[in-house]
């Protein structure tokens, strides 16, 4: 998997959450959008987990960004040029139809179908790979045009139940803790009026010396 050198950055995109997820915020339609339009924006995130694993705060930015693009794509329905949420819709519909990925629809379902005009260059870009691919036995025109497989009961029902739901409340639960705190700081840490009060630790607190230990 190449890496972006442009690439935005999970900690960049996990700050830009916390102004989408405050409902006092009146921009989040143009947050959103020039974060779906950014060709190193919300779907440039290749799901790698490397962020969670990195970050020394616990934030946890890729589940930050897959929130960007819930709200981006659901919620303000954004088409972006980028096609990240049409290729999102394309993979459920492709495992709600299949009950696995099949892969030889995912490109084109992604840009409209195999005759959509956005969809005709990105398959003749595709050709070569396809092509190689036929060659070493690893797809045959049998798989890639067919539909072997059905989506069983137990898939259909898990969609009906996902959909049947009422709307989802999205809940800002990035706006906690003192991620700008310094360690080094004298001063005590007072919380804004948004941030939780901290928990009392659940270890023994050693008591201070007395003075006759001291001593």
């Amino acid at each position: 998997m190449e890496v972006d050198p442009g690439f935005i950055g999970p900690a960049a995109l996990a700050k830009a959450y916390r102004f989408v997820g405050d409902p006092r915020d009146a921009e989040h339609y143009e947050r959103l959008k020039d974060l779906s339009e950014d060709e190193h924006g919300i779907y440039d995130c290749t799901h790698c987990f490397n962020c969670i694993d990195a970050c020394p705060k616990g934030v946890a930015p890729m589940s930050q960004i897959m929130r960007l693009r819930r709200v981006a794509g659901s919620d303000f329905e954004i088409e972006d040029r980028n096609n990240g949420h049409r290729h999102e819709r394309a993979f459920v519909k492709n495992i709600k139809r299949n009950g696995l990925l099949h892969e030889a629809d995912l490109l084109p379902d992604s840009y409209g179908g195999k005759l959509h005009p956005r969809a005709v260059p990105e398959l003749m870009q595709s050709l070569p790979t396809v092509m190689k691919a036929v060659a070493r036995g690893k797809v045959t025109p049998a798989k890639a045009l067919l539909h072997e497989h059905k989506a069983p009961p137990e898939v259909k029902q898990i969609f009906k139940t996902i959909e049947a739901r009422p709307k989802r409340e999205e809940l800002n639960l990035y706006v906690s803790g003192y991620e700008d705190a310094e360690d080094n700081l004298d001063v005590a840490h007072v919380p804004h009026t948004d941030e939780p009060t901290p928990l009392a630790p659940t270890y023994p607190v050693p008591e201070p010396p007395t003075e006759s230990e001291s001593e």
